[in-house]
């Protein structure tokens, strides 16, 4: 990839997507000249530099659009009421977990987030007296935090300067769905809590334009909010969901209804399509979800890899908030907190610099256990029946999980980890075939277990039957920025080798 004349990186977000680029030229001369597409949500609207992840299927199950296009032109559908035979997805990123991306292999590199992050930060400008100043950050020996704050998880990762510039992964932890999203559904349920989840449902069902609307306005009115904020804040709601609440329910009046909660009593008014509420409950539409993001980072700092990092980098869309910065400075007020311009864009313009240079990472902690699926001799005091196989008189044990690396090790990239052997069943067998299986366990027992994925599978020839069952080959894993090559070398022939490469998953 590094000689490749351009780079695009693709960020595949749960609530946003966006790609970037660089030609090899402008990456030589600068790093940073790095071109991001512009998405326009809409009339009315401030043009951004990603896009809603939302696709959009015709009735013959075709594609149609992606993004904001997808979102208008399925709401235009819906107010036509022409809606019903079309397939309309949003907030699937992780629906697609298992699923294979249609891109050539050999083009493809995956860059993990909080590394394309690092890069990113590396390659900005140095200013010495700015509150978001990296001078120092990046020298040998230095440890920081990169909290990845999107729009559905908060993943975080410390990582490690070596001495030649690399960088060492020292901890991962994926956090909960405590983003962005998070204040979405704080605002939607203080709705709920004033009109009914009933008429809720109805709105979102009945009027998705005007369910789509609600949310764009939400989206933009939400940057504005700082923890300084004293004035009340007035958001726009469409006239439609106060008409579905007087159909749901008749003879009611929303101001009594709002009067008459004690929640909202002198911090809330609904007129016409008018919401004020004062700055107080406003801000606290952020309050679980920085609070969550809080007490999981200082769970994290009590670990004794962690507890001497100093510096922390906030990262990703949501992290743009001024709600989310100025909770995690004031909760670390001795650690410096860093705030990269462009934060929701650090990731993606990182993962185009991550594809000009790959080797950056010298060593990662594993996400997953990788292991190689493996008979043993059955033990009827711990093995299930159902697993028992009989191989030219002899009881074995199928499906069992061979663990080569264990969740939580730390391995060096590009370096041989655990040779394991493992010998033919049968006598006359000509061949050994090898599946390669990954786990979200530390310890998992066979490959059937839940959480138990195959990655891939080769075969090892042998067609000199004479020494019998004495016979086998050596497999151990290589790991590398975005896969892991798996070798078999035959223990009596050291030239006979067969390799394969599957998905590094982290």
């Amino acid at each position: 990839m590094s000689s490749s004349l351009v780079v695009a990186a693709i960020d595949f977000g749960t609530t946003f997507s966006g790609y970037a680029f660089s030609f090899l030229h402008d990456y030589k001369r600068d790093p940073l000249r790095i071109s991001a597409n512009s998405w326009n949500p809409g009339v009315g609207q401030l043009v951004s530099q990603k896009t809603s992840t939302c696709i959009l299927f015709d009735g013959s199950k075709e594609f149609n659009s992606f993004g904001f296009e997808a979102e208008e032109k399925y709401s235009n559908l819906a107010l036509e009421n022409k809606h019903h035979n079309w397939y309309y997805f949003r907030r699937f990123k992780m629906m697609l977990y298992d699923k294979k991306v249609g891109i050539s292999g050999d083009r493809l590199v995956i860059a993990l987030e909080p590394e394309a992050a690092s890069l990113y930060c590396m390659h900005l400008p140095v200013h010495r007296d700015s509150e978001n100043s990296t001078f120092g950050i990046f020298k040998s020996g230095s440890k920081y935090m990169v909290v990845d704050a999107g729009g559905g998880t908060i993943d975080i990762t410390v990582h490690e300067v070596q001495h030649n510039g690399t960088l060492k992964e020292l901890h991962k932890a994926n956090g909960g769905n405590w983003g962005g999203t998070k204040v979405d559904s704080s605002f939607r349920s203080l709705l709920a809590s004033i009109v009914g989840n009933d008429v809720i449902e109805a709105f979102t069902t009945d009027h998705k334009y005007d369910y789509l609307e609600l949310l764009r306005d939400f989206e933009a009115k939400k940057k504005t909010i700082t923890p300084k904020l004293a004035e009340k804040v007035t958001f726009k709601v469409p006239i439609n969901l106060l008409e579905t609440f007087r159909e749901v329910n008749p003879g009611k009046n929303i101001k009594a209804v709002v009067t008459s909660n004690a929640r909202f009593k002198d911090k809330l008014t609904w007129t016409g399509d008018k919401l004020r509420m004062e700055a107080n409950l406003t801000k606290a539409l952020f309050d679980e979800s920085c609070k969550k993001i809080v007490d999981h980072m200082h769970q994290l700092f009590r670990l004794r890899n962690v507890k001497d990092v100093s510096t922390i980098i906030l990262v990703g869309g949501f992290a743009e908030s001024a709600m989310l910065q100025e909770t995690v400075r004031g909760a670390f007020r001795n650690k410096k907190v860093i705030v990269p311009q462009d934060a929701g864009l650090a990731v993606l313009k990182g993962a185009v610099l991550y594809g000009h240079q790959p080797k950056t990472i010298s060593a990662r902690v594993c996400k997953y256990t990788y292991g190689v699926e493996s008979l043993t001799v059955f033990d009827k005091s711990i093995h299930p029946q159902s697993k028992k196989v009989l191989i030219d008189g002899v009881e074995f044990c199928r499906n069992i999980f061979n663990v080569h690396v264990s969740v939580g090790k730390l391995i060096k990239v590009g370096e041989p980890q655990v040779n394991r052997v493992y010998t033919v069943t049968e006598a006359d067998q000509t061949a050994m075939e090898f599946n390669i299986y990954t786990s979200s366990e530390r310890k998992p027992t066979y490959t059937t277990d839940v959480g138990c994925t195959r990655l891939g599978t080769f075969t090892i020839d042998m067609p000199d039957t004479s020494r019998g069952i004495d016979r086998g080959a050596f497999v151990h894993m290589t790991f590398s920025g975005n896969e892991i090559t798996v070798t078999a070398v035959d223990k009596d022939d050291p030239t006979k080798t067969v390799s394969t490469s599957v998905d590094f998953l982290g």
